[in-house]
């Protein structure tokens, strides 16, 4: 087909590019050479979509259950997609959006017509829903080639009951390797229908010997088919698969020989962030390469405890807090440090933890470093106190510091409470003095990926609160499991959707037994003891995050029963070291 013939239709062009770029854009190239161009269809991975219990079924019976229609005013209907109880997604269409916001009824379509006789009350032998209403609609952008872009709206109404007869779609949430293979379906404004249609290479769209570079580019998010029935057209293409039904792709344009579809499947992150009750799992970018320490470590003699001696285990009753954890033995972890802060309300006494990586350097949580108002502290208000187990105990002998100066990473930003980047560093004006109750641990100096460590056993240590907001006297320890992003993000999706950062973060905690973290542990090291050549204790995370529940009416604390985020410091071991004044490179 000729693809000029639907560019105006099917994208928006943004003129963002240079002249000599957009220029360059319009070239022709040979029909055939497009895929040498360098723009083949791109392959897309699965993305991870939780969708909504059993959607997809269908008896094949009457309308497509999913089939959905929004009328503003008489006659002004636009095709939408259920794809859960309270979300649809309807393509392009801006006076329907306009018309919403500017506070205007709009009716909705959906499900068995009880009266086909009525007029009011049916359309395409689909029921008005009187009694439900639109509240809220966010607009979904998609970029698709190098000049263009299409809108999604994503619908939230009131929660629909279920019925044979109204069922959400899927979102589809395999990749796009078999498309060749797969069975592709329509459906439109006709009633009891369905049109198969069938997968067409690429190169079978072009109509013409020549095309412009831009119009090949297009091709990398399009999936093109034979031609539909024009008369009974509808925006919308299902796969079905493992008698399921799921949506794919949205807008064509058609000629007499070829449609083009807009492929979901690389914007599904984009368009499940802008529902209430869908998610979709993070993207797992690649993993850095490894930052090589040698066999000295990130300092010398780190990650020892003094002679590594076996202690005495020190009987302890099992505390909500670190969530479950046991007393700790002195010394056992003679890197953990405890910050207290001068804020505008006063003295925060151990309010955050951090871990000790050389003679002068901490880690810590970026958000342990700001003010109630939001302002980051001024390193003369953070202490820091090394060698301490009981902090009732003033007979302990202790080694206190006041910051000299506090580096937060450049991308933390506080206002927006998304914990991205939630590492910091605090910098001591005088060394520490090394004994047997402080030492510093090392950091990490294994393979990065995650799951080398999934399902095996962490340290986390803390003075934190406990499940009945008490904050502990003596340091609590607690044996965790770090777990896989996708098991992480499947505990509960719509959490960590927004805040579990592969890479960046992980999660860890037994949700089971109720063993985490808590308010007052943030910033604290959660470690790991390598039993292989180097038998040391190595930094992997720090603990950042987790889900709140309600302690009273004014008041919120952690939530044990999920996996609480740890910021993963291999992602910014090069920030770390070149912050840092004394650590081996």
């Amino acid at each position: 087909m000729e693809i000029g013939s639907w560019i105006w239709i099917f994208a928006v062009c943004t003129f963002s590019a240079s002249a000599q770029t957009w220029e360059e854009s319009m070239q022709k190239i040979y029909s055939t050479d497009c895929w040498n161009y360098g723009k083949n269809r791109s392959i897309f991975e699965a993305p991870g979509v939780q969708n909504f219990n059993d959607c997809g079924r269908w008896n094949r019976r009457g309308t497509a259950p999913w089939v959905v229609y929004l009328e503003k005013d008489y006659g002004d209907k636009v095709e939408g997609v259920l794809v859960s109880d309270t979300t649809i997604i309807s393509y392009s269409w801006l006076f329907l959006y306009d018309a919403y916001k500017e506070g205007k009824e709009i009716k909705i379509y959906a499900g068995k017509c009880e009266d086909e006789n009525d007029g009011q009350k049916c359309y395409w032998k689909i029921g008005l829903l009187q009694n439900k209403k639109l509240l809220n609609v966010k607009k979904v952008e998609l970029k698709h080639g190098r000049f263009f872009s299409e809108t999604i709206y994503v619908w939230q109404i009131e929660k629909l009951d279920l019925t044979p007869n109204l069922q959400p779609a899927c979102l589809w949430n395999w990749d796009n390797r078999n498309d060749q293979h797969e069975h592709f379906y329509s459906y439109g404004r006709w009633p009891d229908g369905r049109q198969k249609v069938d997968f067409l290479p690429e190169q079978r769209c072009y109509s013409e010997d020549q095309i412009e570079k831009r119009e090949c580019d297009l091709y990398g998010n399009t999936i093109c088919t034979l031609p539909i029935d024009v008369s009974e057209r509808s925006h919308c293409l299902f796969i079905e698969r493992e008698e399921r039904f799921y949506l794919r792709a949205v807008g064509f344009d058609y000629s007499s020989s070829a449609v083009s579809w807009l492929d979901l499947l690389p914007f599904l992150n984009e368009i499940t962030s802008a529902s209430v009750d869908l998610a979709s799992m993070p993207k797992i970018p690649k993993t850095k390469s490894k930052k090589d320490f040698g066999p000295n470590q990130s300092f010398a003699n780190c990650g020892r405890r003094s002679g590594e001696r076996q202690r005495k285990r020190e009987a302890g009753k099992a505390l909500p807090l670190v969530t479950n954890g046991r007393n700790a033995v002195r010394g056992q972890h003679p890197w953990h440090a405890s910050l207290s802060m001068e804020t505008d309300t006063g003295r925060e006494a151990d309010s955050c933890g951090a871990t000790l990586i050389s003679k002068k350097v901490l880690v810590t949580a970026a958000h342990c470093l700001f003010d109630e108002d939001g302002s980051s502290l001024n390193a003369s208000h953070v202490d820091v106190t090394l060698g301490m187990h009981n902090r009732s105990n003033l007979q302990e002998k202790r080694q206190k510091f006041t910051a000299a100066s506090l580096v937060i990473h450049p991308g933390y930003n506080h206002s927006t409470w998304e914990f991205k980047d939630d590492i910091a560093l605090v910098i001591l004006a005088e060394e520490v003095n090394f004994n047997d109750f402080v030492r510093p641990i090392c950091l990490w100096n294994d393979d990065y990926d995650l799951n080398k460590i999934a399902k095996k056993s962490v340290m986390v240590v803390g003075w934190g609160y406990t499940l009945d907001h008490e904050q502990s006297e003596i340091l609590q320890k607690a044996k965790l499991k770090v777990v896989s992003y996708e098991d992480c993000f499947k505990s509960n999706s719509m959490f960590f959707s927004k805040f579990l950062r592969p890479t960046e973060n992980f999660c860890a905690g037994i949700p089971k037994a109720q063993t985490g973290v808590c308010l007052g542990d943030s910033g604290g090291g959660l470690t790991f003891y390598d039993r292989g050549v180097s038998r040391r204790h190595v930094l992997r995370g720090v603990v950042s995050m987790g889900l709140m529940r309600k302690f009273s009416e004014d008041f919120r604390t952690c939530n044990p029963k999920f996996y609480a985020l740890y910021t993963d410091v291999t992602n910014y071991m090069d920030w770390i070291v070149q912050n840092s004044p004394d650590i081996n490179v």
